[in-house]
């Protein structure tokens, strides 16, 4: 009983010790990072090669359609109710074959973006770990987790950028 004791009051004059350690806390604007990241730019340049023959054919058979939606309009008076019926039809499944183009496009463009981004947050993640080890921080906070933050706290999403660019 008596360690028991014993252990218990030197725990207790032990508290004071634990609860003054500072600890070593930075924060990260990811949202900096990834705005003046040249990842993102690349990859938004690799995207734009690799999607735009696909986009321009969409807008091709966009305007086709829109075209020929137009002349029908202004021809309609002058068909026949079986010719008109034909050209409506033949417009509505052209209209439904673009949609689904046009919906598989952003599903393919989506998913290589998602893809993309996967590996820009990767190489945000390694840089944090690296900048945290360089410097010896015991946490890095995202600054839209943080409500406040006093002056002791430094942001080092600079040296997270610049480390990514390495």
């Amino acid at each position: 009983m008596k360690k028991l004791v014993f252990t218990f009051l030197l725990s207790l004059t032990m508290l004071p010790a634990l609860a003054s350690a500072e600890m070593n806390v930075a924060v990260i604007d990811t949202n900096y990072i990834m705005a003046k990241s040249p990842e993102r730019d690349a990859v938004n340049q690799t995207l734009r090669k690799e999607f735009e023959g696909r986009k321009s054919q969409l807008e091709r058979e966009f305007k086709k359609l829109e075209d020929d939606r137009t002349a029908y309009i202004n021809n309609a008076k002058t068909m026949s109710d079986s010719q008109r019926t034909k050209t409506e039809r033949e417009l509505k499944k052209r209209a439904s074959d673009v949609k689904l183009k046009e919906d598989a496009f952003k599903e393919d463009f989506q998913r290589r973006t998602q893809e993309e981004m996967r590996k820009v947050g990767q190489k945000l993640q390694q840089a944090v770990e690296a900048i945290a080890k360089q410097a010896g921080y015991d946490i890095l906070l995202d600054r839209r987790a943080v409500r406040y933050m006093g002056p002791k706290v430094k942001d080092v999403s600079e040296q997270v950028l610049q480390e990514m660019s390495k």
